[in-house]
């Protein structure tokens, strides 16, 4: 009869630890920390290359190279067009933070300084993060069947 209790005793444990950690886990996901794993499973979206389109439109030769040329005529255009667009979204930023700074205090501008750091290191720590997960996921020294 003793060893009975014991066994369940050890059984409710064990299911408790397992509802603790799976609530862990919920709560994590959900309340936490739910943008993270959003992006995580959205995964990253590209259009499809020119071996890709070849493919799948069946293109002849002719056709492949001309849409190559296309894509090289129009590169230095997407090229200027991006670094437009990041210098005008700087200066934007740049504009926001100097009206912000005129309404806080010394003390909340060095508060405000922290925060923005903090978060342009956590930034930084996913993007490295997220290199790290595409660099195994296109090693080609693994099988295709353990890339991830």
């Amino acid at each position: 009869m003793n060893n009975r209790y014991r066994l369940w005793i050890v059984l409710s444990l064990l299911v408790a630890f397992a509802a603790g950690v799976l609530g862990g886990i919920f709560a994590e996901r959900t309340i936490l920390h739910p943008r993270h794993h959003t992006r995580v499973q959205r995964g990253s979206a590209h259009p499809p290359d020119l071996e890709e389109m070849a493919r799948d439109l069946g293109l002849s030769p002719a056709q492949k190279e001309g849409i190559q040329r296309i894509f090289e005529s129009n590169d230095v255009k997407f090229k200027e067009l991006y670094t437009e667009m990041h210098n005008r979204l700087a200066a934007l930023r740049s504009e926001i933070q100097t009206q912000i700074d005129a309404l806080l205090t010394p003390e909340q501008k060095q508060k405000m300084e922290a925060i923005i750091a903090k978060h342009g290191e956590q930034r930084n720590k996913e993007s490295e993060q997220e290199g790290n997960r595409n660099e195994r996921k296109a090693s080609p020294d693994k099988p295709e069947g353990e890339r991830q």
